[in-house]
């Protein structure tokens, strides 16, 4: 006899052979969606062990070629007045965290923590210089596509996944800012790991899931404090990922609550701690930041020749994913919610600065809302690819599956890396060699009580740290002097943005703000 599936042999009685038994049909539940919103459900490879040649594999060509389109650019021009910043103020927070050296008050002007990025990028120039400086950024721009591909495949699956990674390294502002030594490429890394973990406490992760979200997510905050922008996105990922219960479920709302707490007390403890001239410095660059004069058809345009496209085949996807899920139970249905909150995503940085009539940094704010459209725009070509296959329906990468989305990949994102290609070179190309001008300076600079004033000094002083100090250098805006024979103050115009510069020791002082004339796409701030 068989009792709980497993047979029992009365005393007495010769053992009995276990005939076969039929395969019972698999029952469906009561309201199961039918086959077509079924595939609409995130893949059971989402959550599977990789495979090598299903993910490793073509994540591992994606990164060979991001790597070599930012590569290629790391070597063509010196630094930027962005990255001379960066890099002069980090070696001087270093030195004073070191040795106790004093520094200027970077806290009360940047926009983001001098403590954080502006370390961590001297450390990388103090052991190769400038190019070791922007491979580290090529690093944080690898990492974020990993946590794209990583985090699409637990969305839905591992043909998404390589189509996201795909088209995130082919747009121009990955490839710039892989190649570009700002705080930009740290805290977007920061921003989609953080991302990634949200997906994975929807999948399966718990709350140690969450608590990683949250502390990534801070640190992307405090890194750069523009960050912040995305929070709300992060939020909304961790809420409609996953498949269990409907898209209105208290437990998924509960999860999103439960990282905004989390977030709360990893952002607020160190704001906290860092004092009043940080929450001055989070308020004056990003509050308060005063609007711009481009018109808002500029902006627009302009956002649409980076990510335009990328945009497109975002909403295209919320629109396929709608249809899709329409009738199907509450579980696939979020879904559609899912990615709108990821379109939504993309088109935050774009909608922020038309709001404030301004491009400055915009061809790199773009990219930070890119990789939660990636997700999308993957799903979608994912989804086109298995129509490609004639209705093959398998899950693994046959010889049909691997040629339909080398195909897709041809027409769609080949000819975006092509443009992405010519835009990261265009980029780098907008700011002029300073070589020359460094080598010409060099003979007069020494360190002393000599003063050097010098519109945009960053990146001299960056080069001639060696033979100077920090506070030797002052820039053409307006500028305190102690006259030292009668002591008495001379003042400069008055400031016409509020962008407080640090106070000097000596006889000079800059109390006047630093504006950037927008003559470049690459401008900071």
């Amino acid at each position: 006899m068989s009792t709980g599936g497993q047979w029992i042999r009365p005393e007495g009685t010769r053992p009995l052979r276990r005939t076969p038994t039929a395969t019972l049909p698999r029952l469906e539940p009561v309201g199961a969606a039918p086959d077509a919103a079924r595939s609409a459900l995130p893949e059971p490879s989402a959550v599977r062990r990789a495979g090598l040649w299903t993910d490793w594999a073509p994540l591992a060509l994606v990164l060979v070629v991001q790597a070599v389109l930012s590569g290629r650019l790391i070597g063509t021009n010196t630094a930027f007045l962005d990255e001379g910043t960066y890099l002069y103020s980090g070696h001087q927070e270093l030195a004073h965290l070191l040795h106790g050296h004093p520094v200027a008050a970077y806290q009360t002007f940047f926009s983001g923590a001098p403590v954080i990025y502006p370390v961590v990028v001297a450390v990388a120039d103090h052991l190769g210089g400038l190019t070791a400086a922007r491979l580290l950024s090529l690093a944080f721009m690898l990492s974020a596509t990993v946590a794209l591909h990583l985090a699409t495949r637990r969305v839905r699956d591992s043909l998404s996944a390589f189509f996201a990674a795909a088209l995130f390294a082919a747009l121009g502002p990955t490839q710039f800012l892989g190649g570009f030594a700002t705080y930009d490429a740290m805290a977007l890394a920061c921003l989609v790991w953080a991302g990634y973990f949200a997906v994975r406490a929807a999948t399966g992760g718990g709350w140690g899931s969450l608590l990683v979200a949250a502390l990534a997510m801070a640190l992307a905050d405090c890194t750069k404090y523009a960050s912040v922008l995305w929070t709300p996105v992060v939020l909304g990922v961790a809420v409609f990922a996953g498949t269990a219960g409907g898209s209105w479920r208290w437990a998924r709302w509960r999860r999103g609550f439960g990282l905004l707490v989390l977030w709360l007390i990893a952002v607020g403890v160190p704001a906290a701690l860092a004092g009043s001239s940080y929450l001055k410095g989070f308020d004056t660059t990003t509050l308060q930041r005063q609007a711009g004069h481009d018109a808002q058809s500029y902006v627009a345009e302009s956002a649409a020749k980076w990510i335009g496209a990328l945009l497109v085949l975002a909403l295209a996807g919320v629109l396929v994913s709608w249809f899709a899920t329409r009738r199907s139970a509450p579980a696939a249905r979020s879904e559609f919610w899912l990615t709108l909150v990821l379109l939504l995503g993309g088109l935050l940085a774009p909608a922020n600065q038309i709001r404030i009539h301004t491009w400055l940094s915009l061809q790199k704010h773009v990219d930070f809302g890119a990789w939660f459209a990636c997700i999308a725009a993957g799903i979608l070509l994912a989804r086109t690819c298995r129509l490609l296959r004639a209705r093959n329906r398998t899950r693994v990468w046959t010889t049909g599956a691997i040629a339909a989305a080398a195909a897709l990949a041809a027409a769609v994102v080949l000819p975006l890396g092509w443009v992405g290609a010519t835009q990261g070179t265009d980029m780098f190309d907008a700011w002029p060699n300073s070589t020359s001008f460094v080598a010409a300076l060099r003979p007069y600079v020494h360190r002393g009580p000599d003063q050097y004033l010098v519109e945009d000094y960053d990146v001299p002083a960056y080069y001639l740290r060696d033979v100077s100090d920090w506070q030797q250098w002052h820039d053409l805006e307006a500028v305190d002097y102690t006259v030292p024979a009668t002591g008495r103050q001379l003042s400069g115009p008055r400031p016409s943005r509020p962008r407080s510069r640090p106070t000097r020791t000596g006889s000079w002082c800059s109390t006047s703000p630093r504006p950037r004339p927008p003559t470049s796409p690459c401008s900071p701030r």
